[in-house]
């Protein structure tokens, strides 16, 4: 309703205005003006400067309306509020990958303090090793890694759902395994003083993800069958014990650590043959 009134408003305001415009336009033709020039000139000329200044002040009604709005969005905190929305409805999740995003988290690495990778075996370690070695020799960061135990029943399930070998008829998986070992191996050495920021450990337990963690912010993926979990989607979740889906990955790497046996990287052969579950 007051819409309306405000519209018939304006159109009343600009009829009138016209209407002046023709009759000044029409009295100074028939020479009228002259009998009350200047005085009324100047009279009709604030007349209609009045007329303008009324249909603008009805124009801009509705921008103070906006600028109210304006105002009012001002005095929300909309990144406080965006944080909350993620992670009470979509529990953490603020990004899902085609694939394993390789540079992106070996930059998350390069500035972290804490950094656990769970996978059967890590076939992008390489692309990786540089940065690890950075975040513990620069930065002393504690590098966690849990990797199946070469030699478990779980490498065969994994072999048969994956549907392949390594090309020379040997298992796939564990040749795999023993190439991460091998790589980690050569970390350590090179490691000198800070040997005991990488800690590595084999587990003889099915995992129902792999996770890549750098501090609070997780890459996580599924075993599908036919594919590795790195060429997989991964679900990029951030907050470590403040998002629901955080809380249960953390948890699921506490628990696989706590399965988990040490690997002497010194010599890993040795020391895998000597592990018992």
């Amino acid at each position: 309703m007051l819409r309306r009134m405000r519209r018939w408003l304006e159109l009343l305001s600009l009829g009138g205005l016209a209407v002046a415009g023709f009759a000044v336009g029409i009295a100074e033709q028939l020479g009228l003006l002259d009998k009350v020039a200047p005085k009324g000139v100047t009279t009709l000329t604030l007349i209609m400067v009045s007329g303008v200044v009324v249909v603008l002040l009805v124009e801009l009604t509705p921008l103070r309306a906006l600028e109210d709005i304006r105002d009012r969005l001002a005095g929300l905190d909309i990144d406080t509020i965006a944080t909350s929305l993620r992670r009470s409805r979509y529990g953490g999740v603020v990004e899902v990958h085609k694939r394993f995003p390789d540079d992106e988290f070996a930059a998350h690495v390069a500035k972290a303090k804490q950094v656990t990778i769970l996978n059967t075996w890590i076939p992008n370690l390489q692309r990786l090793e540089k940065e690890l070695e950075a975040a513990i020799v620069d930065r002393r960061a504690e590098v966690r890694i849990m990797l199946l135990h070469p030699n478990s029943m779980l490498v065969g399930l994994r072999e048969a759902a994956l549907g392949r070998s390594d090309g020379a008829g040997n298992p796939f998986v564990s040749t795999g395994i023993a190439e991460c070992l091998e790589i980690l191996s050569r970390l350590h050495r090179r490691l000198a003083k800070r040997q005991g920021n990488l800690k590595v450990r084999v587990f003889n337990s099915q995992a129902s993800v792999s996770v890549y963690r750098a501090d609070g912010r997780y890459l996580v993926s599924m075993f599908l069958h036919g594919q590795l979990a790195v060429n997989s989607p991964q679900f990029q979740i951030e907050g470590t014990h403040d998002t629901v889906l955080g809380e249960q990955i953390q948890r699921e790497l506490d628990t696989l650590w706590d399965i988990g046996r040490d690997v002497d990287l010194a010599d890993w052969n040795r020391s895998i043959d000597m592990i018992r579950f």
